[in-house]
């Protein structure tokens, strides 16, 4: 049987392999050819072996048919880098690349389900809300109550995975942005968010302690109230970065307001407050840091001891079921969308399956 070759626009494989993040001699090497080779693919596009195409678009999680457009697509905004990152290591690893492209898919389905008048709606308040990054403290209050959680509401959650959870809720089903949680390499990302286009979007590492991404979830909150997409990580800002500064001060005062932080410089004492709160060790020492009420010394002195703590372990695997990850990865609010544009005839099965990841089957067992 003769081999098929194909010939395509050279310039839509080289922008699907930069969108996949690989280097030449890494795509090379899974296609079993000679970097020499695919660069000359690169350039010319002729005559590549269908095999070889086919294991191109699986490497970059593309259906074949994106390579024989006649038309190079546009790149996938990327949000502004906020880490505290030298050049060497602020390359996006190809899983964090994928993140985006998905949750890029994610919006424009919401979008394309809801209509672009529906999420202006949501976002109404906004204008008013924006005036309120420069006084974190006093914007408080409005924001409880934009949200319907008090104080007593945070104070009553016993665990950090249960104050997540109704965080993330409150968020999408009050402000009308979806919350996403992925897998991500810890030291590349804690968080990202999008505001280049409809919906909103806030996007948490799942790595990360249920206490990190609740703090997330309101860092990347300031900078959607800048209307700011923003990537971060925000256990690394300084002083000196200062969006992502009062970013973080934000945050810290939402999360643990003024009247709550009790002077003390013992750990233990540090431990049991954070709890109560359900925010991390370290986000209540510089609360401690920022109210005064604790000395430049002892703050670094204490910081060290926390950092010592932790552990980099990784989580333990294990067999989780499709349904239940997918909507541990969506979010409730995006994931029971789709689910209702379906049953309604407003998307097919397909584009719900593409949008959830699931097979028809698991479909309609959730319907």
């Amino acid at each position: 049987m003769n081999r098929v070759e194909i010939n395509i626009n050279p310039l839509v494989l080289r922008w699907a392999r930069e969108e996949a993040g690989f280097d030449l001699s890494e795509i090379a090497e899974k296609v079993g050819i000679k970097s020499d080779r695919y660069k000359l693919w690169e350039k010319e596009g002729k005559n590549i072996p269908l095999g070889k195409l086919k294991t191109i678009a699986n490497a970059y999680k593309r259906q074949l048919a994106v390579f024989l457009l006649p038309e190079v697509p546009a790149k996938i905004n990327k949000p502004k880098d906020y880490r505290n990152l030298s050049p060497a290591e602020s390359k996006l690893s190809k899983k964090v690349l994928d993140v985006i492209r998905d949750v890029t898919y994610f919006r424009e389905t919401a979008l394309e389900m809801q209509g672009e008048s529906y999420w202006k709606s949501r976002y109404e308040w906004l204008d008013k809300a924006k005036r309120g990054i420069k006084d974190g403290e006093s914007y408080s209050k409005h924001l409880r109550e934009l949200l319907d959680v008090s104080i007593e509401d945070q104070l009553s959650w016993k665990t950090e995975n249960e104050a997540y959870k109704n965080w993330r809720l409150a968020v999408e089903e009050k402000l009308g942005i979806f919350v996403f949680q992925f897998p991500m390499p810890m030291d590349e990302v804690h968080g990202f968010c999008f505001t280049d286009s409809l919906p909103y979007a806030i996007v948490t590492n799942s790595n990360h302690s249920y206490a990190g991404r609740i703090f997330t979830i309101f860092h990347e909150l300031a900078h959607i109230l800048r209307h700011q997409s923003g990537m971060c990580l925000h256990e690394k800002a300084t002083e000196k970065q200062k969006e992502e500064w009062e970013c973080n001060a934000f945050a810290g005062k939402f999360l643990a307001p003024s009247n709550l932080i009790e002077k003390t410089d013992d750990l233990n004492d540090i431990k049991s407050y954070a709890s109560k709160l359900n925010i991390s060790r370290e986000v209540y020492l510089r609360r401690l840091k920022e109210e005064n009420l604790i000395s430049d010394m002892k703050f670094f002195k204490l910081l060290d001891q926390i950092k010592a703590t932790y552990k980099s372990t990784p989580k333990k695997g294990g067999f989780v079921k499709p349904e239940v990850k997918s909507r541990a990865t969506r979010g409730e609010t995006f994931f029971n969308m789709v689910l209702d544009a379906m049953y309604n005839n407003q998307i097919s099965y397909t584009k719900a399956s593409n949008a959830l990841n699931l097979n028809l089957s698991a479909l309609l067992n959730e319907v």
